[in-house]
């Protein structure tokens, strides 16, 4: 046998290991019992090691198959995940594009719009609710992640850094003719994000404002922001996600003082994304998009 064992050997070892059965192992892998079995013989002949305990009610892993299955695991996962990549710098496959659902829907949307506006045959998918960037799985090329210092072991850009500021609908701010004061904050609802549930803190501490008591949190930003077009409150709001509601005059700010975010937005990937194609464009065509803006 060589010194390296098959492919073959190692995953129908590793279904078996996995699932504690050569039967399940073979339906698993459309293969009979025997094919198992006799590729995991070879294996542990070629090892020199018995890894699973046979008895009359089938098989179960010993202590030296339970140390070769992390080993198996993570080869065959390495294996395939390195796969994945090299199959897409040869094939035209969707870039896999996550962030939270709010940050999906008003930051990444628009800009691969943009993206896709200069470069129209590439193919892009957008996957919302990803707190934590993994690109092991295969399944995630690029995340635009929000916090204060990304993880080191991928590859970020700084893409946007934003101000934190109370907003709320012009009808509700008519009704301080002499301007809204912090003290009113006291008797408004103050509306805030879950995830961000600390974005009303930041900005008080930095004001000298009242501890609020009377607030109303939700789980989906857009319900927030409608509540305070609707005069149902005053949110807390990120001016790199409320553009169009403060443009268009439907949502308004009550005070002048606006606060550094102490988070900003990274766009993350890994050394082995970056090897695709198109993953590549999109990183350059951000960076060339950013190297503008600082310019005007």
């Amino acid at each position: 046998m060589p010194s390296l064992p098959p492919i073959y050997s190692l995953r129908a070892f590793e279904a078996a290991a996995r699932l504690n059965s050569f039967k399940k192992a073979a339906d698993e892998l459309n293969l009979t019992s025997a094919a198992i079995a006799h590729q995991v013989k070879n294996l542990e002949q070629g090892l020199g090691v018995e890894m699973f305990q046979r008895h009359s009610r089938g098989v179960e892993l010993n202590e030296a198959g339970q140390k070769y299955l992390e080993i198996a695991q993570s080869l065959l996962g390495d294996f395939k995940r390195k796969t994945q990549i090299f199959k897409a710098q040869y094939e035209a496959q969707p870039m896999r594009i996550g962030a939270l659902h709010v940050v999906s829907e008003r930051l990444v949307l628009p800009l691969v719009q943009k993206f896709l506006n200069h470069f129209p045959d590439v193919k892009a998918e957008l996957i919302a609710d990803l707190i934590e960037p993994d690109f092991r799985t295969g399944n995630l090329d690029i995340m635009i992640w929000h916090g204060e210092t990304p993880p080191d072991e991928f590859v970020t850009m700084r893409v946007l850094s934003e101000r934190l500021t109370p907003v709320c609908s012009p009808e509700l701010l008519r009704e301080y003719p002499d301007g809204m004061t912090l003290d009113d904050l006291l008797s408004v609802p103050a509306l805030y994000d879950l995830y961000w549930d600390e974005d009303w803190n930041y900005w008080l501490s930095e004001v000298d404002g009242p501890e609020l008591k009377n607030s109303l949190g939700f789980s989906l930003y857009s319900a927030l922001i409608q509540t305070a077009i609707d005069g149902g409150g005053v949110a807390i709001g990120h001016t790199g996600l409320l553009d169009k509601e403060i443009s268009s005059g439907r949502l308004v700010k009550p005070f002048e003082q606006e606060i550094v975010a102490p988070k900003s937005y990274f766009v993350l990937t890994s050394e082995e994304n970056l090897n695709k194609p198109n993953v590549r464009v999109f990183w350059d065509w951000i960076r060339a998009e950013k190297e503008k803006v600082s310019k005007q």
